[in-house]
C-alpha cells in the first residue's frame, strides 16, 4: 500500500507508511543499494519502510543516523526526526521544533497489563470522566502513546513514565484531537496531537518552547 497518511502542519510533517510490500520491492522504494544486515524479517523490513517513508518526505536514506542513546537524527539537516513502528505500520515525524516525536501502537487490549507502570492516579481518575471515551482500551493506549512520544522528544535518560510523565486536558476521545503534556523533571510542557484508526492509535509531541 505504501504511504498511508502523510500530514504537514505549521509544526511537523508526519508520514506513516503501511508495509503491504515484500522485501524486494520495499528495498527498492527505500532507495537503498542493499537490505540491511538485520537478522528478523519484520525488522529489515520496518528499516526499509522507514527511508521508503522518509523519501517520500525528502529525506535521504543515508541521512537518518542514530546518536549513542538510540535516538535518529539527520546528518545533513537541522529538523529533527522521530520514528516509530507497530504491526504493520511505520511512522516517521520531520519538524523544526528541537523536541518532538512520535509514537505508533497497535489497538490491543494487553495495555491493560501494563497501566499500572505508566497511569498516574490523576490520569485514571480523567480517563473515567471523559465525556466520549470511545474504549477503555483506546484511552490506555492514547495515554501509553503520548508518554512514549514525550520519552522521544526529551533528551534526558531514565524517565519515569508514571511520576515524571503527566497528560492533562484530554476530556475527550475523537478520531482525532489535540490535548497537552508535561515534562516533570524539568517542568518542560508539550502539545500532543493524537490520532485515532481501526489499527492503531498514534501521538505526535512537541514543544513551543524548542523551535
Amino acid at each position: 500500500m505504501g504511504v498511508h497518511l502523510l500530514q504537514k502542519t505549521q509544526d511537523y510533517t508526519l508520514g506513516i507508511w503501511k508495509m503491504d510490500e515484500d522485501e524486494a520491492q520495499l528495498l527498492e522504494l527505500s532507495g537503498m543499494v542493499e537490505s540491511p544486515g538485520l537478522v528478523s524479517p519484520v525488522r529489515r523490513q520496518e528499516y526499509m519502510a522507514v527511508r521508503a517513508m522518509a523519501s517520500t518526505m525528502g529525506v535521504k536514506p543515508e541521512a537518518i543516523a542514530y546518536l549513542p542513546s538510540g535516538k535518529p537524527n539527520l546528518t545533513d539537516n537541522t529538523l529533527t526526526i522521530s520514528i516509530s513502528h507497530t504491526k504493520m505500520y511505520v511512522a516517521v515525524l520531520l519538524s523544526s521544533h528541537i523536541l518532538a516525536g512520535v509514537d505508533i501502537e497497535h489497538r490491543s487490549d494487553r495495555i491493560h497489563k501494563i497501566r499500572h507502570k505508566f497511569m498516574h492516579s490523576d490520569e485514571e481518575n480523567s480517563l473515567k470522566q471523559l465525556s466520549n471515551p470511545i474504549s477503555e482500551t483506546v484511552g490506555l493506549l492514547i495515554h501509553w502513546c503520548a508518554k512514549e512520544s514525550l520519552f522521544k522528544a526529551v533528551p534526558e535518560d531514565g524517565v519515569d513514565f508514571k511520576q515524571e510523565l503527566r497528560i492533562s486536558d484530554l476530556a475527550t476521545l475523537e478520531s482525532s484531537g489535540r490535548f497537552n503534556g508535561v515534562f516533570l523533571r524539568t517542568g518542560k510542557s508539550f502539545i500532543i496531537d493524537y490520532l485515532i484508526q481501526a489499527d492503531f492509535v498514534l501521538t505526535c509531541s512537541f514543544s513551543a518552547e524548542s523551535r
